[in-house]
């Protein structure tokens, strides 16, 4: 019986004890409620916390399919003609000499590469501004006139999108000169000594600016995301990390040709979404200048 008293004292003084937390500060301090209002209470201070669940990754266009979709025939490349301009981004002195440059999104980037080689032969009349040549990172288009022939892929993977696979970097569309707009007015990084090419009164006009391209063989690496439609045809191609624009619409030109067995899900046809990795060799057997122009646009800093 004592025993039975004890714990029964015990249990009493535990909520006991308790009551006097709920109704004390943190230092025993009576607290006086409002009139009226609930005395508050005291938030007790766990040392025990509780890890949050873990969500497994999952990626987003990942299908649990039955039957996955697969290439039935994939016809090659055919030869390929179409005109794109070459933009590049030209640091011009005040006397119009270049004195650096690049080439802003590529469509080839052999093209790019060809460019730099003959950036120390070119001149341009310099920028003004109030009259005065200024220095500027002028905006200079090359229209090209290409022909890329003899294709054949040397490495072809197109795998369904697996439930663990990591997620990519999508590419820009390049398609037209919409994605221009995306580079910002000024010079960035800011160039002490130069002004912005869209602050100019007058635009540097090429004086010497001789364009050349041997044909040669080049390789591209393509990397996309395709959708399968559930009838077995192509329906949309995304670009992932650093597919050039013009052998993205060459391969578009193409994949309406390619034919699927559809992926299944419970016996019924479904869309889904595969990863491809390729690489293209090819020839661009031409590359002729077909057209010139400066343009008041700055194309020096990242796309927003």
């Amino acid at each position: 019986m004592q025993r039975a008293g004890n714990r029964a004292v015990g249990a009493g003084a535990s909520w006991v004890a308790l009551a006097v937390l709920l109704t004390t500060g943190p230092h025993g301090n009576a607290q006086t409620p409002s009139a009226g209002a609930p005395a508050p209470v005291e938030a007790f201070t766990d040392s025990v916390r509780v890890a949050p669940a873990e969500v497994s990754y999952v990626h987003p266009l990942f299908r649990p399919l039955q039957t996955p979709a697969k290439l039935l025939d994939r016809p090659e490349l055919a030869n390929f003609e179409t005109r794109a301009t070459l933009f590049l981004t030209l640091h011009l002195d005040v006397t119009g000499h270049v004195v650096d440059g690049q080439a802003v999104e590529p469509p080839l980037a052999v093209l790019g590469t060809a460019a730099q080689a003959l950036l120390p032969k070119w001149r341009f009349s310099p920028a003004k501004r109030a009259g005065a040549p200024v220095a500027t990172w002028a905006t200079y288009g090359v229209e090209l006139a290409l022909q890329l022939e003899k294709a054949a892929f040397t490495s072809f993977t197109l795998v369904p999108i697996a439930k663990d696979d990591p997620l990519q970097k999508v590419g820009h569309d390049l398609a037209g000169e919409a994605w221009l707009t995306r580079f910002p007015k000024e010079i960035t990084p800011a160039d002490p000594g130069s002004i912005s090419i869209e602050d100019v009164d007058i635009l540097p006009t090429p004086e010497k600016t001789s364009w050349s391209y041997p044909s040669a063989r080049v390789r591209s690496r393509i990397t996309a995301l395709v959708e399968v439609s559930e009838t077995g045809g192509v329906k949309r191609i995304v670009p992932t990390g650093a597919t050039e624009p013009l052998i993205l619409t060459w391969l578009r030109q193409t994949t309406p040709r390619w034919r699927f067995s559809p992926a299944l899900e419970k016996t019924n046809p479904v869309p889904c979404w595969m990863a491809l990795d390729a690489t293209l060799e090819y020839e661009v057997n031409s590359a002729k200048e077909k057209g010139k122009r400066s343009l008041k646009k700055n194309l020096r800093g990242p796309t927003s």
